[in-house]
């Protein structure tokens, strides 16, 4: 599934040198005097031909772009962030702060000057930061032009949504590529990208010789989209399961991975034996589980509910789906599994993707990898 692609930067390779002369700019202490600055031309995610500094010093991520910044270990680099990145300040419907895998990782970035509210990118700010590139996700792509035009700093649509199909994986290592490249990080960029195919490898390995008959049913709810949801909220590709090829009783209805809503009659007549929910959503799941028809459900009947870290929280934590396929495959397959304690190999990927083990941390933010029918 995570089959590695060459790159799609198409780089142009055009090296173009452009003098600045005759000024000098004080920047946050950096003088810059009639300097030459070497660039780049790359193709975006949006196919956009971008000219951007080589090797730039100062970046700001919007749209959920920030992740991917770290994973190419450009944390030093950032200048700016987004509003749900500052520290926590919400009720915990929507993501913020420690939640998130990559702020836990490097808790001094939430405090850095915060540059959008909501969908309103403060393009005054972003001025004041003076970054030097501004990469932006294809969620946020419709801005990208005017904040180029209004700043004069190059932006970059990146796609950092959702994996789990071989289409969307092929496009996500474009951009963990076309990333790594205006980064000056290529070889940390294909080091992911290896990454990401040995953990595919393993857990492929771990379940080849189960058949389809002998796989149980499972089902992933509460998967956030445009909000959190209950056990309606479902994802006919969630990355975990599909990397243990399980049997997700949702796969039918999407081609893609994608948050979706399914009604309560589907999710009974479905009846899966396992249910995985990701625990973001946890309010409204235990008021579902409440319910008297969904505690009908098998998996809730046979103390099969399990919660998860979640995966879609302020967009797409790969590294998280990774783990969680682990607790997945160690759940419905503990023989393929005996030899994983979850909560380390969570932690050996976190510091594979994240450069620090933060599986305590997201367990202080969330229950973590544990059984929920009882609780």
């Amino acid at each position: 599934m995570y089959k590695k692609i060459g790159t799609l930067i198409i780089a142009s390779l055009m090296i173009l040198t452009i003098a600045i002369c005759g000024c000098t700019e004080s920047t946050g202490g950096t003088t810059v005097t009639n300097e030459e600055i070497t660039t780049i031309t790359v193709v975006d995610a949006a196919g956009r031909t971008v000219e951007v500094p080589q090797n730039p010093e100062k970046i700001i991520a919007l749209s959920c772009a920030l992740r991917e910044v770290v994973y190419l270990q450009s944390q030093d680099k950032v200048v700016g962030i987004e509003f749900r990145e500052a520290a926590k300040k919400t009720d915990g419907t929507f993501p913020s702060g420690l939640e998130l895998p990559y702020l836990a990782a490097y808790p001094e970035l939430m405090n850095l000057t915060v540059v959008n509210a909501g969908n309103t990118v403060n393009v005054e700010e972003i001025a004041k930061l003076q970054p030097d590139v501004i990469f932006v996700g294809t969620s946020g792509a419709g801005s990208a032009e005017d904040i180029q035009a209004k700043t004069g700093i190059p932006v970059v649509i990146v796609y950092v949504a959702t994996v789990g199909t071989e289409a969307q994986n092929e496009k996500y290592y474009e951009t963990l590529e076309l990333m790594g490249k205006v980064l000056g990080k290529e070889d940390r960029a294909e080091e992911l990208i290896s990454i990401f195919e040995e953990y595919e490898t393993d857990l492929a390995n771990r379940v080849a010789d189960i058949s389809n008959e002998e796989k149980p049913t499972v089902y992933v709810a509460g998967r956030p989209y445009m909000g959190v949801h209950g056990l309606d909220g479902t994802d006919p590709h969630w990355p975990a399961f599909e990397l243990l090829n399980a049997n997700n009783v949702a796969s039918e209805v999407s081609d893609v991975s994608e948050g979706i809503s399914v009604n309560k009659e589907q999710v009974l007549e479905w009846d899966p034996e396992y249910i995985f929910v990701s625990e973001s959503s946890m309010n409204l799941i235990n008021e579902d589980l409440n319910d008297p028809a969904y505690r009908g459900l098998s998996a809730v009947q046979n103390g099969n509910v399990y919660g998860v870290l979640p995966y879609c929280w302020y967009s797409f934590n790969k590294e998280t789906g990774i783990a969680n396929a682990y607790f997945v495959g160690k759940t419905i397959y503990p023989e393929q599994f005996s030899d994983i304690n979850v909560e380390e190999k969570a932690d050996e990927i976190y510091e594979k993707f994240l450069g620090k083990p933060v599986y305590s941390i997201m367990e202080s933010q969330f229950p973590g990898y544990t059984e929920l029918t009882n609780n």
